[in-house]
């Protein structure tokens, strides 16, 4: 065993092994496990709830606008952006459905869906350019193993626990965000169906590099959807842990809604300042970041003061460099 194991560990590490299966998702890549979402919410989960909706609403206009090209600042664009928005409340009213039919609708569209002089032509406009983002974007099309978030988090018949690991190696930078946001969009309507009723948590959202996705600037495809996670997620048993070596870098209102912090060992300068920072917000110092071993962490919470911890070792083996592409495509292909 490794030396940083305590009593029990060995034994805890071939529980885990035995108990847990890990599944690795490659969005963009067919050779490997491809996943895809929809870029509509499930607007029938948050139907009976205003504010719900609206956040909804909020999400699949920042998702959908820039690829029906009126998330400008010019007149037209605005005029645009308010006819999305309309034409998906009025869609989430009818009953909804999946993004063709949305487009379809946007083709013929309701006179009562919006009180913008020739709406419906600006509609039509725009389900063209819909259409023609799911030609040139399959995966925003939804190509791919059809994305149910249960499949994500519930283990196979023996399994007590099941682990999805998506890798990002088919996205290049610029489609990374939008991917995350329709992943978000589609986890948060899941947990809404199902909540962790009599259950501390009914699942667990990672995010690493987060300000990659999250950043303070400039805003990204990933933000409405994340921060409505991070607003709403805890009330319906899905807890959020979003990791990051730039606690400056990432929004501020994702490091202001997280309930627990946990700072390991910086090694820049002007981390190490910032962390500091983070810490004395919450009462704390983390004076000695720069020095913290393997396993110590600086640890605060709600109503906990901060104390430093060592956290046990992993009881898996996580080798220094990451996987090259062929082996991560192996692993989910396997």
């Amino acid at each position: 065993p490794p030396p940083g194991w305590g009593p029990g560990d060995e034994e805890r590490a071939a529980r885990y092994f035995a108990g847990t299966e890990v599944v690795v998702w490659t969005p963009g890549r067919s050779r490997g496990r491809p996943l895809s979402f929809q870029p509509l919410p499930d607007f029938s989960a948050v139907l009976d709830d205003r504010d719900e909706l609206d956040s909804a609403l909020a999400v699949a206009v920042e998702t959908l606008a820039p690829k029906a090209g009126v998330s400008g600042t010019s007149a037209r664009a605005r005029k645009g952006e308010a006819v999305l928005r309309q034409a998906l409340e009025h869609f989430a009213r009818s009953g909804g459905g999946d993004f063709a039919a949305f487009r379809g609708m946007l083709s013929e569209l309701p006179f009562e869906a919006s009180q913008i002089h020739g709406a419906d032509l600006i509609a039509a406009e725009l389900g063209q350019l819909l259409t023609a983002a799911t030609i040139t974007d399959p995966l925003f099309a939804g190509a791919g193993e059809a994305a149910d978030p249960a499949r994500l988090l519930t283990p196979s018949e023996g399994k007590r626990a099941r682990v999805s690991v998506i890798s990002f190696i088919g996205l290049n930078d610029d489609a990374r965000p939008g991917f995350v946001s329709r992943l978000q969009m589609a986890l948060f309507s899941w947990i809404k169906r199902n909540p962790a009723r009599g259950r501390p948590l009914g699942g667990l959202y990672v995010v690493d590099e987060a300000q990659a996705l999250v950043p303070a600037t400039p805003k990204t495809e990933a933000l409405a959807s994340t921060l409505t996670l991070a607003s709403q997620a805890r009330k319906y048993g899905l807890g959020l842990v979003f990791a990051t070596q730039a606690p400056r870098g990432l929004h501020n209102q994702i490091a202001g809604n997280a309930t627990t912090q946990f700072i390991g060992r910086m090694n820049s300068p002007t981390q190490i300042t910032v962390v500091k920072e983070l810490a004395q917000a919450r009462g704390g110092k983390a004076d000695r970041v720069g020095r913290l071993e393997a396993g110590q962490f600086y640890a605060a919470s709600d109503g906990i003061p901060e104390a430093l911890i060592r956290a046990p070792q992993c009881l898996s083996h996580h080798p220094a460099d990451p996987l090259v592409e062929q082996e991560i495509l192996r692993r989910a292909a396997g």
